[in-house]
């Protein structure tokens, strides 16, 4: 297994790339809310500006744009800790994912 500082920078970003897809979907299917009130912020309030603007625009399928629109920094930066905290598989390692 390797951690996140052992990977190339180009394993790194793709690392990256790959975790705020993953937010980016649990935020689209509803999978995941953030407490504006809690956080002292305002993104999901953000977040759900961007899904009036893409039913309003009648294109659900940009919804992930819209909201990277406003919120790829805070985004960006959950998915570089989520990518950090990870292990990573090599190739000749066999991983059976346990339940938590």
């Amino acid at each position: 297994m390797k951690r996140f500082e052992q990977l190339s920078k180009t394993q790194q970003k793709k690392a990256i790339n790959e975790s705020l897809t993953r937010l980016l979907e649990a935020i689209c299917e509803g999978g995941i809310r953030f407490s504006d009130k809690l956080n002292h912020d305002d993104l999901q309030a953000r977040i759900d500006a961007a899904f009036t603007k893409a039913e309003s625009m009648q294109t659900p399928w940009f919804v992930h744009e819209y909201i990277l629109d406003t919120c790829r920094e805070e985004l960006e930066g959950m998915a570089q800790c989520q990518a950090e905290d990870a292990v990573y598989s090599t190739l000749d390692e066999h991983v059976i994912e346990g339940i938590a």
